[in-house]
């Protein structure tokens, strides 16, 4: 009987709908446009923003294949850095960045540590010797890591103007990872500047995997061949 009246239902005729023509100029539509709806941050959807494409460390080079397109465009195969157009609830290419810049900076402290306290370099205070990476921090007087995580605190709030601006891509009052410090190493030429910005990025990059290289070595041995930190 459903499939019967549903069979009915799509041979019945269709209403009359009365559709309004609006004037030609009342409809303005543009790139800006996004899929969020009203309440889920569409006015901050649609402040003007930096694509990825014009941020250091994009990579072009994937698009050096045939077929590719004849402009380079910036490497994102799962449309990360598109989220932002779906809901204001998704981030935007700036505050990953910013992620990834402090992601890829703990790494290289993190992974120079690791080489140091393996190769029998110990600080008596933060790393006690005898004790293995991996139980350093636990090692560690609690003195030590309160005060590290006091230290973090003041660094982070100290530097908090603007950060959540970066969730909705706007950079006016701070571009991602910026701190203030190390400035003056930088070279006052953009184009050198920048190179040396994307020098951070690469070694950041590389130490987060070396880093979740050497982890996942301790966590399951053998899992890194050739790796001489277990």
């Amino acid at each position: 009987m459903l499939s019967l009246s549903a069979a009915s239902a799509g041979f019945a005729p269709a209403a009359r709908v009365s559709v309004v023509h609006a004037p030609a100029a009342s409809v303005q539509m543009s790139v800006e446009d996004t899929f969020a709806p009203e309440g889920m941050g569409k006015e901050y959807l649609c402040l003007p923003r930096k694509p990825l494409s014009e941020y250091v460390g994009a990579s072009v080079e994937f698009c050096a294949y045939p077929g590719a397109p004849d402009e380079p465009v910036a490497w994102d195969p799962l449309g990360f850095t598109e989220l932002y157009k779906v809901s204001g609830n998704n981030p935007d290419v700036a505050w990953l960045r910013e992620a990834e810049l402090k992601h890829g900076r703990m790494s290289m402290m993190a992974i120079v540590g690791i080489m140091f306290q393996e190769a029998g370099l110990h600080d008596p205070y933060w790393a006690p010797a005898g004790v293995p990476w991996y139980d350093a921090p636990t090692a560690a007087p609690p003195l030590a890591s309160y005060g590290l995580l006091v230290f973090m605190g003041l660094v982070e709030g100290s530097n908090s103007a603007g950060m959540m601006d970066l969730w909705n891509g706007q950079t006016d009052t701070r571009e991602p990872g910026d701190y203030g410090w190390g400035k003056s190493f930088l070279s006052t030429d953009p184009v050198a500047a920048d190179k040396m910005r994307l020098k951070e990025l690469k070694n950041g990059r590389l130490a987060m995997l070396a880093f979740a290289g050497v982890a996942f070595n301790h966590l399951v041995p053998g899992a890194l061949p050739g790796c001489l930190y277990n």
